[in-house]
């Protein structure tokens, strides 16, 4: 993120504009005290710090409970209350205690320092993020070994701007949505667990502002977050926030605006729906994405069941995941993605071998071949939880056709058994293919037949074809979604959906791009699958278009030959159509 003096700028986690005096959460240096113990004492250094964790996990449950009457996010809690019974976390704590007589507070921290240095390790910036959860939870049990009470946000006046290197969701439960007026942090992410409650509270934040946000704010200063750019401005001049205050007023009026469509199907004047689904990671997103009027869940990751674990998930554990999600969208319906499982994103009780290349290495279902005993228990669990509402099941890294085949036998083998065990099931679960491999693409004719459904990720369906890492700076400008390649394979994959006569949905980021709405309206997407706040301008442009004007742009922009000049014409068509949305798009651009 840049820097430069008062004006920085971060990730845009919340949407919305808070202007208001800094409130700095500052916490205290813990000094951890670091010193051996006598042989006849290292079982009573044991037993404190069982005694740590027991009463850490009581006091998080206490606020967990009291965010749950509200209905928020409380259950955001359940992956910090994962650390706090992991074995690798405890256990491997205890033994340095026991193996090396180490006083609990320093064996506690050289078990943090090496877990934190496993996760920085990590490409995937979902899993990486959560270093952050376990160094809550370990500071949260250090400050009960030593005596010292949280740090929190219990005192915050209404309307600051809480700045901090990071927030807990034990701490952001503090707030309410009539509290703080907004949020800047140094850390984060889009999917960190700030950002996720912040935008349940409606609060306007942006995360990873720079680490030197902190010791370059004074109390009471005046700020202003934006949550549409990510933009944080310390002390503004008069001018600078006279301009905010107007665009907060637009904004308000846009929100009020776009929300009268949030109950609407989405569908175009010439009478074609498209559906408007949203993609979530966690069953706590699943309020917002029916705030935001989501039509079902387009894209839920199962990843997160299998990681900062040394056993494997159980099945009845996966279904009660599973379950949570398709009773919580009900009546809609759930995609629910097959393991992406691979490269450095394996979990420890697999004890497989790290690989020189995991993007292109034993992940997604190429995992599930090589583990069958593994997908198994996962298709048993998705099958069970059909049952309990509309349920799909999506394969993801599909390259070939055997692979699909596999996976087909695999469910209908696995249906057989559940039947004869006399388990309620749905027969009729769909099975789907996600393409984001350019071999996928190309054979999108041949796997169609075999599949219920397809769906587009555009995220690795771009960068796989381009050869580009939109994450590596000197080549991040060539990640196009625009580019003619990549539109080529997105309309033969539709072509053969339509022949196949299955819907053709897409669950990548393209999708959430308003800008891309037309494009894909044109080439016949019939799912559109985003973050849930961007859905009501979806439906809104949706609405307010023909089919018959998104084929006059395709056609506009189908003999270009540079993905620079197809975005020209296409911001220029949308800025034409649509110029208070394309202004809004630009600022949240």
């Amino acid at each position: 993120m840049s820097s430069n003096g008062n004006d920085r700028r971060g990730i845009p986690a919340s949407p919305g504009i808070a202007i208001g005096p800094a409130y700095i959460l500052r916490r205290e240096r813990l000094i951890i005290p670091e010193h051996h113990v006598r042989p006849d004492h290292v079982e009573l250094e044991v037993e404190r710090l069982q005694e740590a964790f027991r009463e850490t996990r009581a006091r998080l449950e206490e606020i967990r409970d009291g965010m749950q009457s509200t209905g928020l996010v409380g259950s955001i809690f359940d992956a910090q209350f994962l650390f706090l019974e992991d074995p690798t976390l405890l256990d491997q704590a205890i033994q340095n205690i026991r193996e090396h007589q180490l006083n609990a507070e320093w064996a506690l921290q050289r078990e943090l320092r090496r877990l934190e240095a496993m996760f920085e390790s990590m490409t995937d910036p979902y899993i990486r993020e959560r270093a952050g959860d376990v160094g809550f939870i370990v500071r949260r049990v250090l400050q009960v070994l030593m005596g010292r009470e949280p740090e929190g946000l219990g005192n915050a006046p209404a309307g600051v701007i809480v700045v901090a290197e990071d927030l807990s969701p034990a701490e952001i439960a503090q707030v309410t949505r009539d509290g703080i007026g907004g949020i800047a942090t140094e850390a984060g992410s889009r999917t960190s667990h700030v950002t996720i409650m912040a935008r349940s509270l409606e609060i306007p934040a942006v995360v990873g502002a720079g680490h030197d946000l902190v010791p370059n704010v004074n109390d009471g200063v005046t700020m202003i977050v934006d949550g549409r750019s990510g933009r944080v401005l310390l002390d503004p001049d008069p001018d600078t926030i006279a301009e905010y205050r107007k665009q907060l007023a637009d904004f308000r009026a846009m929100t009020r605006e776009l929300l009268r469509y949030v109950n609407l199907p989405a569908e175009t004047n010439d009478g074609v729906s498209v559906k408007t689904l949203a993609n979530i990671d966690q069953s706590d997103e699943i309020p917002d994405a029916v705030r935001y009027g989501a039509e079902g869940i387009g894209l839920f990751r199962t990843e997160f069941l299998f990681m900062n674990r040394p056993d494997l998930p159980s099945e009845e554990e996966q279904l009660a995941s599973y379950r949570e999600i398709v009773e919580g969208i009900a009546p809609h319906g759930a995609v629910i993605r097959t393991l992406d499982l691979g490269g450095e994103k394996v979990p420890s009780g697999l004890e497989l071998s790290e690989e020189p290349n995991p993007a292109l290495g034993l992940r997604g279902v190429r995992m599930s071949v090589s583990r069958p005993e593994l997908f198994e228990v996962q298709l048993r669990a998705l099958l069970r939880a059909s049952q309990y509402g509309k349920l799909k099941i999506l394969l993801p890294m599909v390259s070939g056709l055997a692979e699909v085949r596999f996976a087909r036998e695999a469910l209908e083998r696995t249906k057989a058994q559940l039947i004869k065990e006399g388990v309620a099931i749905d027969r009729e679960v769909p099975m789907g293919v996600m393409i984001e491999t350019p071999a996928a693409a190309m054979i999108a004719d041949l796997i169609a037949p075999h599949a219920g459904f397809l769906s587009i990720g555009t995220n690795d369906l771009v960068q796989y074809t381009l050869a580009v890492d939109r994450t590596n700076e000197q080549v991040a400008y060539l990640y196009e979604p625009l580019h003619p390649a990549h539109l080529r394979m997105i309309q033969r994959i539709c072509q053969a959906g339509r022949r196949a006569g299955i819907v053709v949905g897409m669950c990548g980021e393209m999708a959430g791009d308003p800008l891309n709405c037309w494009i894909l309206l044109a080439l016949g997407i019939g799912e559109m699958s985003m973050a849930p706040f961007s859905i009501p301008l979806l439906k809104k442009i949706l609405r307010d278009s023909t089919v018959v004007e998104a084929r006059a742009l395709l056609s506009e922009i189908w003999p270009l030959d540079s993905a620079a000049a197809i975005r020209r014409q296409v911001e220029a068509g949308m800025r034409r159509r649509f110029p208070l949305e394309f202004e809004r798009i630009a600022l949240e651009g």
